[in-house]
């Protein structure tokens, strides 16, 4: 198991890299947030910028999902205190949350952009 030192540390660093890759994200969007949500405009952003659009969106992703599950983490474990809840919780969060939510996730946001260049 990881210690909780270990997972504040991730968890400061996770806040982190997510204030600069939606800035990142948002730049995007500069200088009209109007015309940069149209499909024309997306297709652009996409094309112009394919892997380091791409990166940007996996980034945001991967980043958010393992920053609110350590923190769901921390809260269900200030609240249940019985034998076995470490890990029960740890292995009800990296199955379902993690593996589950990441390959949707990911199939998803795959999906979505192999559809906006095609």
């Amino acid at each position: 198991m990881v210690s909780a030192s270990t997972l504040r540390k991730w968890q400061y660093l996770l806040g982190i890299v997510l204030i600069v890759v939606v800035g990142i994200h948002l730049a995007f969007r500069w200088p009209s947030y109007e015309q940069s949500i149209t499909y024309s405009a997306a297709i652009s952003h996409i094309q112009a910028w394919d892997f380091a659009y791409a990166a940007v969106l996996y980034i945001l992703l991967y980043a958010a999902l393992t920053h609110g599950l350590i923190g769901l983490r921390t809260l269900l474990l200030e609240l249940w205190h019985w034998k076995y809840a470490r890990i029960t919780v740890d292995a009800v969060l990296i199955v379902i949350g993690g593996v589950a939510v990441a390959v949707i996730g990911t199939i998803a946001l795959t999906g979505t952009i192999l559809a906006l260049i095609h």
